[in-house]
Parts: C-alpha cells; structure tokens; sequence
C-alpha cells in the first residue's frame, strides 16, 4: 500500500485560506457540482481548531461534505492551477475528503477541486484530467 500523504488539519501557514476567526458563508455553485447539477447553494463553514470546512448542500441538507486546503494535500496544487489559468489570484482550492476501503482510509480528490471565490460568494468544481491531479489521494493526520 502507498505511504500516505501527511495532511496538516491545524493551519500553520498564513497563505492557507484558513482563519482563526470562524468562517461561516453562503456560496454558491453557478452550475452545480460534477454529477449533482442541482446542487447550488451551499453553507460553508470552517471546523473550528482545524484546517478543515464542512460544506453542506442548502438545496438538499442531507448532502454535505467536508473539505481541506488542496495545498496541505499536496503543496504546490494552487500554484500548478494559476499556471494553467485554472483558478485566479485570491481564489481558495479545496479538496473534497472521502473515506474508503478496509481499514477505512481518507483520501483527497485533486481531479475534481473546488475553487472559491469568497469576495463574490461563489464557487466551480474543476475537472482535471491529469495523473498530477489524482482522483484519491491518501491522506493521514500528521501525529
């Protein structure tokens, strides 16, 4: 089994969108997520004491999800989008976290990032198909 990755779930660096304030916002998803098109109004709220957001459906509170800064899965991710003209200056990317298999791990999908423009309360999910932009990423908590 591949060595995960280490995920940093406590903010240590001021160029994470991550606040010591709590964050709690109304965002919208113009065209819906990747395979729930209908899903477009989201509350967005930090986890307080970690890196971490929980982003839960306003059309369908029963779909939710929680998410980390794609640069604390793999630094560097932010960067390598600008690059491609995939996300703007200001602009948060986050990754989606899941639990899978036995024993139950978390991963991060990098294929489908979530970018976040706070000024406008609007977001996309990106598709990127690239292997530098895997769908599963495993993570770990550092400790």
């Amino acid at each position: 089994m591949p060595r995960a990755n280490r995920l940093r779930l406590v903010p240590d660096n001021e160029d994470l969108p991550v606040s010591p304030e709590p964050i709690a916002a109304e965002i919208t998803f113009p065209e819906g997520l990747v395979g729930l098109p209908a899903l477009v109004n989201h509350h967005l709220n930090s986890v307080p004491g970690t890196a971490l957001f929980e982003i839960v459906s306003s059309d369908d509170p029963t779909i939710g999800f929680i998410a980390a800064p794609a640069d604390n899965v793999k630094p560097g991710t932010t960067d390598r989008l600008k690059e491609r003209g995939l996300v703007a200056q200001g602009e948060w990317v986050l990754a989606i976290l899941a639990v899978h298999g036995e024993p139950p791990g978390v991963t991060a999908n990098l294929a489908g990032p979530l970018v976040i423009d706070m000024e406008k309360a609007t977001a996309r999910q990106l598709v990127v198909e690239d292997p530098d932009f895997p769908l599963q990423v495993p993570v770990a908590e550092e400790g």
